[in-house]
């Protein structure tokens, strides 16, 4: 599993990223449950955003420390979660020391840059027995609603492709032998939002952002007509959770 290589920039996404789904709290309290990390203990959150998921690992006592390239992404992120120690590097150029965590997060970031870059970062950035968490949001496709949206997306955007987000890492972490075999969570669960602002959240949907192009307001326009007559609606979605421990040894 890659990453499609070309540079993802998330600065002009940053304005609109608030209004996309948070993560399903009961599948990150069942991660936690699982991994019993020591009481404030190290997390790296590799591609922090603004701050979605950061938030929570702040919130459940962990020490963060929030890596993040994208300025404008920053700047929210340390505006809203000022508990995570916020930083500007990108998984290629991170300086933190060898063995710095015992948590490591890919929040809906794990598909940004090539596999094994992101597998070599968290195998040094982890300590023996630290977890690696790779986690992602899914709508729920087979919902009649959401079907309308995929169905405007794709009269835009001929041959859309959900990319790499949408697979499942488990063979990848399995193969590169510097981790145990991944265990995978799962929690759905309904998210209620104003239509326009669900709308306008995929405007920081840097997978449908980067291949719609110039077609993007059309998407935009088409998704608000499938929309028209709902001032609120609730969207289906699963939080789709892989972690696996780092082995002991090089």
């Amino acid at each position: 599993m890659n990453a499609d290589t070309r540079e993802w920039d998330y600065d002009a996404l940053a304005a609109h990223y608030r209004l996309r789904a948070p993560y399903d709290a009961a599948a990150l309290d069942a991660l936690f449950a699982r991994l019993a990390p020591d009481a404030r203990a190290d997390c790296v959150d590799v591609g922090a955003g603004s701050g979605r998921l950061t938030a929570e690992l702040v919130a459940r006592g962990l020490r963060v420390t929030a890596i993040e390239p994208s300025a404008s992404m920053r700047a929210i992120g340390a505006r809203d979660v000022p508990g995570a120690r916020w930083i500007e590097a990108d998984a290629q150029h991170c300086a933190l020391e060898d063995a710095c965590c015992s948590v490591l997060t890919f929040g809906s970031s794990f598909n940004v840059m090539p596999a094994q870059v992101a597998l070599d970062l968290a195998a040094r950035l982890l300590r023996p027995r630290g977890a690696l968490v790779v986690l992602w949001n899914h709508r729920d496709l087979d919902d009649p609603l959401q079907q309308r949206l995929q169905e405007a997306i794709e009269e835009h955007v001929p041959g859309y492709a959900h990319g790499s987000r949408r697979d499942d890492p488990t063979a990848t972490i399995g193969a590169d032998g510097r981790f145990e075999a991944a265990a995978h969570i799962r929690g759905r669960f309904s998210h209620r939002v104003r239509a326009v602002d669900f709308v306008e959240g995929f405007r920081a949907h840097a997978t449908l952002v980067r291949q719609a192009g110039e077609a993007m307001p059309r998407v935009l326009d088409a998704m608000h007509r499938a929309l028209a007559g709902h001032e609120v609606v609730d969207v289906p979605f699963t939080t789709r959770i892989w972690f696996a421990r780092r082995r002991a040894g090089p």
